[in-house]
């Protein structure tokens, strides 16, 4: 598995990718267009609907033919973990995709649990990719930690 920071796409902060997921904070209104480019064929937005407005968002997706999913993972400062496995069965390998939310914390605690469930790897070695990438949250550690263990 391949893991690097990113900081060649106008408009995205917190930026990695891990094989091909580019995981990263809020994209702004200049990144989409290069998103595109890049292959992304989906946009999984993390956040939830009262955070900001995503109007240009979900507009940008469909000018450009960019499937755009939003599913929060967080509610009361906890991973959702219904919805992080919802994630996890909708990716593939093959999938181009971006997957944001707003400072890719809430990504990286997502990422733990996507690792070890879909892509067999040890929760050690996902969770050291997090910190590395960024996990700045260290309680969601052991919600991603517990909700590998439970559905495993």
């Amino acid at each position: 598995m391949e893991t690097k920071r990113i900081n060649d796409i106008p408009g995205l902060v917190h930026a990695w990718e891990v094989d091909n997921m580019l995981l990263t904070g809020q994209p702004q209104e200049n990144s989409f267009n290069k998103l595109k480019e890049l292959g992304v064929k989906r946009i999984i937005n993390f956040r939830d609907e009262n955070e900001m407005d995503f109007s240009f968002e979900k507009a940008a997706c469909k000018e450009l033919g960019i499937e755009y999913i939003q599913l929060p993972i967080i509610s009361n400062g906890e991973l959702i973990a219904e919805n992080c496995l919802k994630i996890n069965d909708l990716l593939n390998e093959d999938d181009n995709v971006l997957i944001h939310c707003g400072t890719a914390n809430r990504v990286a605690g997502w990422l733990m649990t996507y690792l070890p469930l879909k892509r067999g790897m040890d929760f050690e070695q996902a969770s050291q990719i997090a910190m590395d990438s960024g996990l700045t949250k260290p309680d969601f550690i052991e919600q991603a930690r517990k909700i590998v263990e439970i559905n495993k």
